[in-house]
């Protein structure tokens, strides 16, 4: 070890010491197992514990194609239906997002079957929307209300007041719903409402509701497959019936953005409307992207959160170490003769310096909402 590279290594020690770099390596991105055999909803919801993960859950319809796909490419045989996470077992239908109860209402909804119905402030009046529908939003925290002039589906407004205030506002009385109404500015706008009889095992917050024509009617199923022949939507199925066993783990999804931007108009997209640009902090993480670009047959180079220091010349994810890379030719690029920032290739999933003023289409990492 040369003299330069013992004093970068103490320097690094030091800043990591000393609290500069403050870590955001809490979190997971999400993986999936190869499907097992058929089994019926109990036992395959059993096995998914038993491997410290969770039946799958849709977020979206990216999502369904990538299952569709994933499960195609990824199992031996032939796979026509998969469990799903999804169950008719939600004790309570009507909900604030902030768990208060629900004491007081000026809402007219009559929840349809399947489906999953969320609360709006619509002209100074409580209205039903689909929940996956894009509207402004109430924030609230400390007796503040603060609206949010952005379009985001109800989960993702969710995640975002918790983010940045506490939650969407709930309404416990009338006073409280006259100061929501003023804040409102006479727009539509979600509040902390949800109507819904159905929820995900893992917990998490879900706007997909995609059914199949097949699943027209009430019926009495309350658990659901994905359906993987004739389309990608969930049809119900029942408690004792068969279908292959698929698993997830991890808390935070992988969105590829196809617009073009530079590293830092990348950054500040990505934390704006998800977490930040996406980090890799362990192999795991490595497969997890490997897995979604390859699946879903990306192709050239994606900006990822990688930067150089130009003080020290190490690799960070924006404010923390790269504990475990992925490099080409297995050697990181080292400074006078690097670029500073780093991005992905989707074909051989190896890591590369760029020109951060170049423009590439970039990755995002998206938190997962739990209840």
């Amino acid at each position: 070890m040369n003299f330069t590279t013992t004093v970068m290594m103490i320097l690094v020690f030091f800043l990591l010491c000393s609290g500069i770099f403050q870590f955001t390596f809490a979190s997971n991105l999400r993986i999936f197992n190869h499907p097992s055999e058929d089994k019926n909803w109990n036992e395959a919801r059993r096995e998914c514990n038993e491997k410290n993960g969770s039946l799958v859950t849709l977020y979206d319809d990216e999502d369904a194609t990538f299952m569709r796909k994933y499960v195609t490419k990824s199992s031996s045989g032939f796979v026509s239906s998969v469990w799903l996470g999804l169950t008719k077992t939600r004790t309570n239908v009507t909900t604030w997002s902030n768990g208060a109860p629900f004491i007081f209402s000026r809402s007219s909804v009559n929840l349809p079957d399947r489906e999953q119905i969320c609360e709006a402030m619509d002209k100074n009046t409580w209205k039903g929307f689909t929940c996956s529908g894009k509207h402004y939003f109430m924030c609230y925290k400390d007796n503040q209300y603060v609206l949010i002039e952005k379009k985001k589906d109800w989960c993702q407004a969710e995640l975002y007041c918790r983010q940045h205030y506490s939650n969407l506002v709930s309404i416990s009385d009338e006073e409280q719903n006259q100061k929501v109404i003023k804040e409102g500015k006479n727009k539509t706008f979600w509040i902390g409402l949800l109507h819904d009889e159905w929820e995900w095992v893992d917990k998490t917050c879900s706007t997909y509701r995609t059914w199949s024509d097949l699943s027209d009617g009430a019926g009495t199923e309350i658990y659901t497959i994905q359906a993987l022949t004739s389309s990608e939507s969930m049809q119900p199925f029942g408690l004792d019936s068969y279908a292959s066993v698929l698993c997830s783990t991890g808390d935070t999804r992988i969105r590829v953005i196809n617009r073009t931007a530079t590293w830092e108009e990348a950054l500040d997209y990505c934390e704006e409307n998800y977490i930040s640009l996406l980090w890799i902090k362990d192999v795991n993480d490595q497969e997890a992207v490997k897995q979604w670009l390859e699946v879903s047959g990306y192709t050239g180079t994606f900006w990822i959160g990688l930067r150089q220091s130009i003080m020290f010349g190490f690799w960070i994810w924006k404010d923390s170490p790269v504990l475990e890379s992925n490099w080409k030719d297995d050697k990181a690029p080292e400074m006078p003769f690097s670029n500073q920032c780093g991005v992905i290739n989707a074909t051989d999933n190896k890591w590369s310096d760029e020109n951060c003023f170049n423009k590439h289409p970039f990755i995002c990492a998206e938190k997962i909402l739990k209840y």
